[in-house]
């Protein structure tokens, strides 16, 4: 698949995952948009760099839910 296609199949699969507010937190809200500015190409993001250590918070946190949400389902699936 053509990079741009994949990308383009990726946001559309984050919005259909998205499930506004039970779904989210500000972090990952925040990675959102971060990855929304990326991936246009266009235009630059300031928080980039204005405040990139905000962003780099917002990343961690989203890594830290993701990887305890899969260690979580990892007990899970060897519980059953």
């Amino acid at each position: 698949m053509h990079p741009a296609n994949e990308l383009r199949n990726l946001r559309r699969r984050v919005m259909r995952a998205r499930n506004f507010p039970v779904g989210t937190c500000p972090a990952s809200r925040h990675l959102h948009i971060m990855a929304d500015a990326l991936s246009t190409g266009n235009k630059r993001y300031y928080l980039f760099e204005k405040e990139p250590e905000n962003c780099a918070r917002s990343i961690y946190a989203v890594l830290e839910s993701l990887w305890k949400a899969r260690a979580e389902l990892a007990k899970l699936k060897t519980n059953q």
